[in-house]
């Protein structure tokens, strides 16, 4: 489902970004991760409903942003979100990170303390546990994609994100995209994604929650304590009924979640 909200392209060095924005009150940056980036979410609009919502596509999702070549490794690729912040004119903003967003945030937590209110991660990437490794989303071929993204595949939350293609065209659209989103992604998280983070999550002094899908097969929820114990006032919560989608999937929860620590 795609819900009206304002747009403009912000420079950020060379490149002219897409930021997507909505609401009013304090900032809140949304870092999505590798599915779903696509499209203004209803989780999105529930927040709007409290908060000022920027939601940037990230470098090499698109077109229009910088792509992958442009960016060598994690430091570059949270030097880049500074630089965004600034070109949004955005100081110590809450920032919402999924996935490879998650990291991304965490990133910045741990490189600039006091860069970032508070941080909320959901099913964040950044560690690896070798008994619990998560399924290889990179193997999953495009028609078991639901399943893996989501605890009810047959959803309409599902469906708004890996919809049907009704043509040739459309299929062709969706693999490109698929094929660009993994590039990006594989070029910062594969073939694990442990590049550091765990060594820096203690230098993190933002009030710190991370949000788990109960039924999440990529980032298992058993992941979430490996976060907290290691960043300083962190907690954690589980949403059930919810796969790696968690905030499409489960929406309205997600965003009661993340209104009520935001607001403590």
């Amino acid at each position: 489902m795609v819900i009206q909200h304002n747009g403009q392209a912000v420079k950020v060095g060379d490149a002219q970004i897409e930021v997507a924005s909505k609401g009013s009150g304090e900032p809140l940056v949304y870092l999505h991760g590798a599915f779903g980036y696509n499209a203004w979410h209803p989780f999105l609009d529930a927040l709007a409903e409290n908060f000022t919502v920027y939601a940037p596509v990230q470098p090499g999702f698109t077109d229009s942003a910088p792509g992958p070549d442009d960016i060598d490794d994690m430091l570059d690729l949270t030097l880049y979100h500074f630089d965004l912040l600034d070109a949004l004119g955005l100081q110590s903003p809450n920032v919402v990170g999924h996935f490879l967003g998650g990291m991304i945030a965490a990133e910045m937590a741990a490189l600039r303390p006091g860069s970032i209110r508070k941080l909320i991660m959901a099913a964040p990437a950044g560690i690896w546990l070798d008994d619990a490794p998560g399924v290889d989303y990179f193997a999953v071929p495009m028609n078991e994609l639901p399943g893996v993204l989501f605890a009810n595949p047959d959803s309409e939350a599902a469906a708004s994100v890996l919809p049907e293609p009704k043509d040739d065209l459309e299929r062709g659209t969706q693999i490109i995209e698929r094929a660009r989103s993994l590039a990006t992604v594989g070029k910062f998280l594969w073939p694990i994604p442990d590049k550091g983070l765990k060594k820096r999550m203690s230098r993190i002094t933002a009030p710190t929650l991370v949000v788990m899908g109960e039924q999440d097969k990529i980032v298992p929820a058993s992941y979430a304590s490996q976060f907290t114990t290691r960043i300083p006032n962190a907690s954690a919560q589980t949403i059930p009924n919810a796969g790696h989608m968690l905030m499409i999937e489960q929406a309205d929860q997600f965003a009661d979640i993340v209104a009520a620590f935001l607001k403590e």
